[in-house]
């Protein structure tokens, strides 16, 4: 379920125009990486962007709102999506998470409806930066999600790895330009995301669902020794030997002996 607040366009959101246009640069860059047939989008906000530089065929909107956007293809709830397990190529949540009460149980529908290695795009709201402080403040916070809807980076990074995800890119701006300074801005994106991420408005993730077959653990067998050239020779050796030895000690008892007799 949704909640009720959640945005049909881009201008209902607190730097909206700005958000938006960051985002799909992002897009623009990850999209090549992408193929399959199928991409899904979920709510308007999502559906407002382009992977057109991508590989993916086909497009299907998503809409939870009621009355759904004109542009969607189907009516539904995001936690229990009409699509067969394993039917999707790829899937994009711009901000679904932040407007959801259940954003875990839409994580997990997704993740039932990617195939192996599908692609997931997702963006939100960090809860511990301006963004969040934003969301409490008088005359702005009905343009943002409230605190609690919120999901911070690093707890989504862990939910995606408990699902099996693995996160293969990650940027981080603010809601302001201030950074984006074509010097500034390619500083901002090799610094922020490995040294100060918690720190920053709005995030954007790009992860693939990995499966991994689990292999047994065959018990290994003991080798049997096969017999090597030589082998015979070296006990025929020691045979004679043996018997070189006996034939010795024969001879010596026989002399001690005789010279006794004597």
């Amino acid at each position: 379920m949704k909640s009720a607040h959640s945005p049909k366009h881009w201008q209902q959101v607190l730097r909206g125009p700005y958000l938006a246009e960051q985002l799909q640069a992002r897009l623009t860059q990850w999209a090549p990486t992408m193929f399959g047939f199928n991409l899904l989008t979920v709510d308007a906000l999502s559906a407002s962007f382009s992977l057109a530089g991508s590989r993916l065929l086909h497009s299907v909107h998503l809409s939870q709102t009621q009355p759904p956007c004109t542009a969607a293809d189907i009516v539904g709830d995001a936690t229990a999506m009409p699509f067969a397990p394993g039917s999707l190529d790829a899937c994009l949540l711009a901000h679904v998470l932040d407007f959801s009460d259940h954003p875990h149980a839409i994580l997990r529908e997704v993740e039932t409806v990617l195939r192996d290695d599908g692609w997931l795009i997702i963006s939100g709201f960090n809860p511990y930066s301006s963004a969040g402080l934003a969301s409490i403040l008088p005359g702005i916070s009905h343009k943002l999600p409230s605190l609690r809807h919120m999901v911070a980076p690093e707890r989504l990074e862990d939910w995606l790895k408990l699902l099996g995800f693995e996160v293969l890119q990650r940027d981080y701006f603010g809601l302001t330009p201030v950074l984006e300074f074509p010097m500034l801005s390619k500083l901002r994106q090799q610094l922020v995301p490995h040294y100060c991420p918690s720190f920053a408005a709005v995030y954007v993730m790009l992860a693939r669902k990995r499966r991994y077959p689990l292999t047994p653990i065959r018990q290994t067998k003991r080798k049997q020794h096969v017999l090597q050239p030589g082998m015979a020779r070296q006990k025929q050796q020691v045979k004679i030997s043996a018997e070189h030895q006996a034939k010795t000690q024969t001879i010596f008892a026989t002399k001690s002996a005789e010279s006794t007799e004597k």
